[in-house]
């Protein structure tokens, strides 16, 4: 190969590479990596156990299957406040935590897969088991 050419090759392929790095950065995308995170089932369960809570969850309610459903949810608490999607994760960590202990308050609660969950647990694992 030419030196020329290679040369080209090479910087073509760090444009391209960069580009594409740059337009497909989605910030909710980070959202949903913290959110589909239930921090007290992850240490007691492991990934295939949360998913299959998270299926069972989405077959028991049908109007909350998608992912991009979930995470508005997530987001909002019970008194319509949301969390701003420019908060770090500790931020939506504290407030995922403050719902579930409302949820379990308030009697917020179900059972999927032989578990006792708040609404907001429950929610997490099915926007894990879309992960």
């Amino acid at each position: 190969m030419k030196r020329k050419t290679f040369i080209y090759l090479s910087v073509t392929g760090a444009v391209a590479t960069s580009l594409s790095s740059l337009y497909c950065h989605n910030p909710a995308g980070q959202w949903k990596t913290v959110l589909s995170q239930p921090e007290f089932l992850s240490h007691i369960c492991d990934a295939k156990t949360i998913s299959g809570i998270g299926n069972a969850y989405r077959s028991l309610v049908l109007t909350e299957t998608k992912a991009d459903q979930l995470v508005d949810l997530l987001m909002t608490d019970k008194g319509g406040n949301s969390i701003s999607g420019t908060q770090d994760s500790s931020s939506i960590i504290a407030f995922i935590n403050q719902n579930i202990e409302k949820d379990f308050k308030t009697g917020q609660t179900l059972v999927v897969s032989g578990w006792v969950l708040s609404v907001t647990e429950a929610r997490q694992c099915a926007l894990f088991s879309l992960a």
